[in-house]
């Protein structure tokens, strides 16, 4: 097994809640939103999911770029119990953006 595998396999064994914690700052998904934010508001077909999966699109980028983290290495559950958080927190910013787009 290579190193890169290796650490891949720890990853996956320890990704919790804060792994997605430590490793996302939330001011970089806040400047990633509106990038994606035209293509999911035509792909969805509600606020609700316009909202995760636009937050959803912005932590994955993050993870990816920074760890090199798809999301078939990440723990599903744990996923959305973050991004699900994460769009919370950011609704104002999202609500912005969806306005715009319905206009």
């Amino acid at each position: 097994m290579s190193l890169k595998e290796t650490i891949r396999r720890v990853l996956k064994e320890e990704l919790n809640t804060n792994f997605f914690l430590r490793r996302v700052d939330l001011n970089k998904v806040r400047k990633i939103l509106p990038v994606n934010a035209k293509d999911v508001y035509h792909q969805t077909k509600s606020y609700g999911l316009f909202k995760f999966e636009l937050t959803l699109r912005a932590v994955e980028v993050i993870l990816w770029n920074e760890y090199k983290l798809g999301w078939e290495d990440l723990p599903e559950s744990e996923e959305i119990e973050f991004v699900t958080k994460v769009s919370d927190l950011l609704e104002e910013d999202i609500k912005l953006l969806y306005h715009k787009y319905s206009e």
